[in-house]
């Protein structure tokens, strides 16, 4: 339980050297996550009140033209669910030992953005493209390769989007954004017309701020994985994702950081070289709902993989079946450790 008189603005932070990051900069650390994720610029926010959230869906209801005294049909709906499952993911960031002697509060305001930062690529990764390492049994791209709703890029951007919206369109829905790497931008801004002129620039900014009357969500340095697709295009209603709790934390102080090497190329040894690190972790979730509400544009020969299992599975008898499983994938991802940030 946490201490009532507890006062971040006057404890130091080598005096609290583990708990939850306090509730006003966690909220600003979240709501940096959910700026800068391109997912989650994109996709519904969905409560998670628990580690597995069931979502059920209903189809086959319909309505019939009756006579007085006639019988009403009776419709036989078919009932599907599917399941959000959040994991722990962790960052761990060096710094110096000097700042551990400031304010609980002053640290994590140095810290927050390289946090959110860490956070957000590393969602985006996974939720997007999945990996080895992913905790999710889906991938954004995974559902656009299960219902083959993909295309290779070509040189024509318009043709690309316009034919990747058709996926979507044949089944009934719209896209409504896409998800696409900066690297993308260019071959927006050089699609001319046959009379020399820009399709996609905004006449006012002269940048590409929509394709064909869908949002561009650009992609952090570091998030996309350009061998997998140019561009995704979804309904992202279907595409769901949550956040279970705050943020907790812990110092570090006599860790080796296996991922983090020195100038000489050797894992960081925080004890010999006099230096803390911080470990912060957060549980968010992530699933797409409904497949064939996702398409993709990929490179001529493209690394995603197919999801294993469709996004729903009909619901066979009474009662609430126990949820699916995740994949053998490890239960927590660890984010970069930001060995490329210099420590604070």
């Amino acid at each position: 339980m946490a201490d009532p008189n507890f006062d971040p603005d006057n404890v130091t932070i080598e005096s609290a050297r583990t708990g939850e990051i306090p509730n006003v900069i966690s909220d600003q650390i979240i709501t940096d996550v959910k700026t800068g994720s391109q997912l989650m610029r994109l996709a519904k926010a969905q409560p998670m009140t628990k580690e597995r959230e069931k979502f059920t869906f209903m189809s086959g209801v319909g309505a019939y033209w009756v006579d007085e005294g006639q019988k009403i049909q009776t419709s036989k709906p078919t009932f599907m669910e599917a399941w959000m499952e959040a994991h722990k993911m962790a960052v761990i960031i060096p710094t110096t030992k000097e700042n551990l002697k400031y304010s609980v509060t002053n640290f994590f305001n140095m810290m927050k953005a390289e946090i959110a930062e860490a956070f957000y690529k590393k969602f985006d990764q996974s939720a997007l493209f999945g990996g080895s390492d992913t905790p999710f049994r889906q991938s954004v791209i995974g559902s656009a390769l299960l219902t083959k709703q993909t295309l290779t890029e070509t040189d024509n951007k318009y043709d690309d989007v316009s034919d990747a919206m058709a996926f979507l369109e044949a089944q009934d829905l719209d896209a409504n954004g896409i998800a696409a790497p900066r690297s993308e931008r260019v071959k927006y801004r050089s699609s001319k017309d046959g009379n020399g002129q820009p399709i996609f620039n905004d006449a006012h900014s002269n940048t590409v701020a929509d394709v064909l009357g869908l949002p561009i969500a650009w992609a952090a340095k570091g998030s996309w994985d350009k061998t997998a697709a140019s561009e995704i295009l979804a309904d992202w209603n279907s595409v769901y994702y949550g956040i279970l709790s705050g943020i907790e934390y812990e110092i570090l102080t006599e860790a080796t950081l296996t991922t983090v090497l020195g100038e000489d190329g050797l894992p960081i040894n925080l004890a010999e070289r006099d230096m803390a690190a911080i470990k912060a972790t957060f549980t968010p979730a992530f699933m797409v709902i409904r497949d064939e509400a996702v398409a993709a544009i990929t490179p001529a020969t493209t690394t995603g993989k197919a999801n294993a299992n469709p996004a729903r599975r009909k619901v066979t008898k009474k009662g609430d079946p126990a949820a699916p499983q995740s994949s053998a994938a490890p239960a927590s991802s660890a984010a970069p450790d930001s060995s490329s940030a210099p420590a604070k």
